[in-house]
């Protein structure tokens, strides 16, 4: 269990660290006499309970008009979080416009939370509460940046903001993306005005006669992990050994400073780990393919191991090691495009170009991971599949497809029916209009007997696709019935 007082971490704060990493379990918000339970389920807002009578579901469809005070006894139940399954079995209206009502219930009493000025948060991780259990969000991302605009306390609106010295930047790995997510027209453009690394105080400076929209679409893009802090280090010292040290004077010493070609080659070679690949070619960031190849040969020819002394020969071919890697790599549009987007997610050139190259590498392992698995899949190896999609999503959490066929495989042992479902639902949150998930989700909770939240899915697909003849034909038979 994790504890949080509310005036040191703000609610938009604490919401941001379960959103970005997908925790499941459930935070429990105390200001007496408000207490509230709020399970959540790989990130994503499944359920709240509260102990006030008024924030019951009995009392918000009584409020509404919806039923009246002695059916809606019907509802009523000692486990507060019985009550979606118990409003489905009561058959009270409609499915799609019972959807509805419970998703305008979670909204009521998630929204005011984000304008709290103290209390007590605590998270405990803990197994997700049954899928029957559960208010079917279609967007989590809309209930919190609906939250953040509800906010009128300047005190908690600063709060939120935190360190205003603090680097943000667009943040890498995000699990939602800014042309996604519902912003206004006008929250939009800031949003998007964030083009570099910037000091929070200075962004919002940029938009002194629309501060307050601002610094709520600042604290929104944090919390949903659009945007990050960039974290400002120190260049870290390099550590050289005595054996190193002597080695490099006895070079220098054998070079001599007359040869000043040979000297800048070691030099080179020594700052190898702390370039780029645009900086080893020495082109610029927006060069050409042409470019790339012309300065490849050129620097290929400066750095020729045949024209050095035997001395710097080790130094020249390391150079070259990494001409040849940059070349590879730039030259070919689809890796250069990757290497950009990891560049541009480090914000600066500072630290080393070998992070970058890790990623680089763990992405290639996805894409090859996933590629397999689609064969084993092919050929009902589901385990191995399996095992190579856990790694793909780890490495490339932004993959739908491969957390769509993760969860095909899943489903195909009824003991990984639940893991299935979060695979499904994590398709989705990665890409909302992802109809295949649906339909595959919708399959998953029909075969479970949870054929209310079957039919939302089928009618969330028609919603995005009003021809879809499987969605179509699924409700058919379910309303058969």
């Amino acid at each position: 269990m994790s504890l949080e007082r509310i005036e040191i971490t703000p609610f938009a704060v604490i919401v941001g660290d379960i959103l970005q990493n997908r925790r499941t379990g459930y935070l429990t918000i105390i200001k007496p006499p408000l207490r509230k339970v709020l399970y959540w389920s790989q990130g994503e807002l499944v359920l709240i309970t509260s102990a006030s009578p008024d924030d019951s579901l009995a009392d918000f469809l009584v409020r509404r008009g919806i039923v009246p005070a002695d059916r809606a006894s019907q509802i009523a139940t000692q486990d507060p979080t019985d009550a979606v399954a118990r409003f489905h079995e009561a058959g009270v209206l409609e499915l799609s416009w019972r959807q509805t009502l419970l998703r305008e219930w979670v909204a009521a009493q998630f929204i005011p939370l984000f304008s709290l000025d103290e209390g007590t948060a605590a998270f405990t991780e803990d197994a997700a509460i049954e899928p029957e259990k559960r208010v079917f969000l279609q967007s989590t991302a809309a209930q919190v940046i609906e939250g953040v605009r509800s906010i009128t306390n300047g005190l908690v609106l600063r709060r939120s903001l935190g360190d205003l010295k603090r680097e943000i930047g667009a943040s890498k790995n995000s699990r939602f993306d800014l042309d996604n997510v519902p912003l206004t027209e006008s929250e939009r453009k800031i949003a998007n005005a964030l083009q570099q690394p910037e000091a929070i105080e200075t962004f919002l400076k940029h938009f002194s006669a629309d501060s307050v929209t601002a610094a709520k679409v600042v604290i929104s893009m944090l919390v949903l992990g659009i945007f990050g802090v960039v974290e400002v280090r120190d260049e870290p010292a390099i550590t050289v050994s005595f054996d190193d040290m002597q080695r490099d004077l006895e070079l220098l010493a054998a070079i001599g400073s007359s040869d000043q070609r040979s000297l800048r080659a070691v030099a080179m070679s020594r700052q190898l780990p702390a370039m780029d690949h645009y900086q080893v070619l020495d082109v610029p960031r927006a060069a050409t393919r042409a470019q790339v190849i012309t300065a490849s040969d050129e620097q290929k020819k400066r750095f020729d191991p045949g024209t050095f002394p035997p001395v710097v020969r080790e130094s020249v071919h390391a150079i070259n090691r990494r001409i040849e890697e940059a070349t590879n790599v730039l030259k070919d549009a689809g890796r250069r495009a990757a290497y950009d987007k990891l560049l541009q997610e480090r914000g600066s050139r500072t630290g080393t170009d070998a992070s970058i190259q890790q990623r680089l590498t763990q992405r290639s392992i996805a894409q090859q991971n996933f590629a397999r698995a689609q064969e084993l899949a092919m050929n009902e190896d589901y385990y191995g599949a399996i095992v190579l999609l856990k790694q793909a999503v780890e490495y490339t959490p932004d993959n739908a497809q491969a957390w769509y066929l993760l969860g095909s495989c899943q489903e195909r042992n009824p003991k990984w029916l639940r893991d299935a479902a979060e695979s499904f639902q994590m398709a989705l949150s990665v890409d909302p209009n992802f109809v295949d998930a649906m339909i595959s989700l919708g399959d998953l909770y029909k075969t479970q007997g949870l054929t209310s939240r079957a039919q939302s899915c089928y009618e969330d697909v028609l919603r995005i696709s009003a021809d879809n003849q499987q969605a179509k034909s699924r409700l058919h038979a379910l309303r058969k019935r």
